[in-house]
């Protein structure tokens, strides 16, 4: 089984990569996920952004910490394929968890938020994945890690001792150097990056970010334009694991 998993969508540059590459790379992939939770000008995930991530060849769209930024996702999340955090409380709307199906084998996606330094008190994500791992029968799993700290991911990835096939990081939208195995044989990348716009500040526009860090203060959230990067990593799964994980990131030319 080959799966393509696309790092965080940003804004119109980000769904304009994904627009350019993926249709291409679709055909090479038996199954496609994509974290789309930045894909509306920088925050959250409208109707109009999640088609376009659809009609590009997405199977299941991921979101994050901005999962709740539109109001299109509270009708989106009951019907389609897409998940936020499985660790938020009961009663939260939609789920943390897809299974996906290709060449007659079970993919079981997660995704978990951190608890270091995202602003947020949710659920342990260690327990919490632990916990439904052993109740959705799978035969393969992808535990997506939405979190700052690099320290978090690995520690997740250890904690769970072989029971998920790969763990990749999104949120921090800076593509890490470190994709390869655990001991126990779990599959690793701390960041699959950002697909949006090369010229930022993890997505943001430069002056308006900068200002925040000059004057210690708020100032309005601009998403940048220009030139986008895509960022997305490559899994093979065989055997009941991972046998291979390549990043790849392409740059939309001058």
């Amino acid at each position: 089984m080959r799966v393509l998993f696309v790092g965080d969508v940003f804004g119109d540059p980000g769904l304009r990569a994904v627009a350019m590459h993926l249709p291409d790379l679709r055909p090479h992939y038996d199954l496609v996920i994509v974290n789309g939770e930045n894909a509306h000008h920088g925050k959250g995930l409208s109707r109009p952004a999640y088609k376009k991530l659809r009609e590009a060849g997405a199977d299941l769209i991921t979101l994050g910490n901005h999962a709740w930024d539109h109001k299109d996702i509270y009708d989106l999340i009951q019907t389609e394929p897409i998940i936020r955090a499985l660790n938020y409380p009961p009663g939260t709307p939609g789920k943390g968890y897809w299974v996906l199906e290709a060449q007659g084998e079970r993919l079981l996606v997660m995704q978990v938020m951190g608890q270091v330094d995202m602003g947020l008190n949710l659920y342990d994500p260690f327990r919490t994945t632990e916990a439904l791992l052993a109740e959705v029968p799978h035969d393969y799993a992808l535990l997506e890690v939405h979190a700052e700290a690099t320290s978090e991911k690995y520690a997740l990835g250890h904690y769970l001792g072989g029971k998920v096939s790969a763990l990749l990081g999104t949120h921090t939208h800076v593509q890490t150097a470190d994709a390869g195995f655990l001991a126990n044989g779990t599959a690793v990348q701390c960041d699959v990056g950002m697909t949006g716009p090369i010229h930022s500040i993890i997505g943001g526009e430069i002056e308006s970010f900068l200002g925040r860090f000059i004057t210690q203060r708020p100032t309005p959230f601009k998403a940048a334009s220009g030139r986008a990067m895509f960022c997305a990593t490559e899994l093979v799964l065989e055997g009941g694991r991972c046998v291979q994980i390549r990043p790849m990131r392409w740059d939309e030319p001058e």
